[in-house]
């Protein structure tokens, strides 16, 4: 699976205090990427519950959070497939809960 980042996730990223993105980075390391290689986008095992993976309500966008208190640290994601046919999973936003106020 091929991985990209949004412009705007970009953007957001680089606002983030080291910290909280390290943090971010830790949880997909440790528990995201584990899953995702498991098949849990497919159905095949379920996605870590610490995570609170979900589909937001009538869109194609994923949203993970990785810390419920200070930070709230959420990112928001969707499956596509790659111009090369390869699956690909595109991280949109990141932040806060502000993040949903513009899908």
């Amino acid at each position: 699976m091929k991985f990209e980042r949004t412009t705007a996730f970009h953007r957001d990223a680089a606002r983030l205090p080291p910290e909280h993105y390290a943090m971010f980075k830790e949880a997909v390391y440790k528990h995201f990427l584990p899953a995702l290689e498991q098949g849990a986008h497919t159905g095949r095992t379920l996605w870590p519950s610490r995570l609170r993976i979900h589909k937001l309500t009538d869109t194609d966008v994923y949203s993970l959070t990785w810390n419920f208190a200070s930070p709230d640290g959420r990112a928001t994601f969707e499956f596509s497939t790659a111009d090369d046919g390869e699956p690909l999973l595109l991280w949109r936003r990141i932040g806060d809960h502000s993040i949903y106020d513009s899908l």
